[in-house]
């Protein structure tokens, strides 16, 4: 297998029901995919071949582990916890230092 999509759909009928979700390493996806190399780019054709499937596949910052998931359903203001619109804070803008 050698495209991102037959990949994509080989995790997802191989790990679809895992309902945690599932973390490979890199050393899996070289050898599951059946490629010698593989970059970013391929990861991120696997990731929009399962979002089609309602799941994701994202890596950490260091590429090691690689993470299939289950795409949430519920949007953060279905949770009814009191969240609205007048009681969340908004994220201030990140200033520069002054200089003295």
């Amino acid at each position: 297998m050698k495209s991102a999509r037959e990949f994509a759909e080989w995790l997802r009928d191989c790990f679809g029901k895992e309902s945690g979700g599932v973390y490979l390493t890199r050393e899996d996806i070289t050898s599951l995919s059946g490629r010698q190399h593989f970059n970013q780019q391929f990861v991120s054709d696997i990731h929009h071949e399962l979002t089609q499937l309602g799941m994701g596949f994202v890596t950490d910052m260091h590429r090691e582990r690689f993470y299939l998931f289950h795409l949430p359903k519920v949007h953060w203001k279905e949770l009814g916890d009191g969240f609205d619109e007048t009681n969340i804070h908004r994220m201030a803008a990140k200033q520069a230092p002054q200089k003295e």
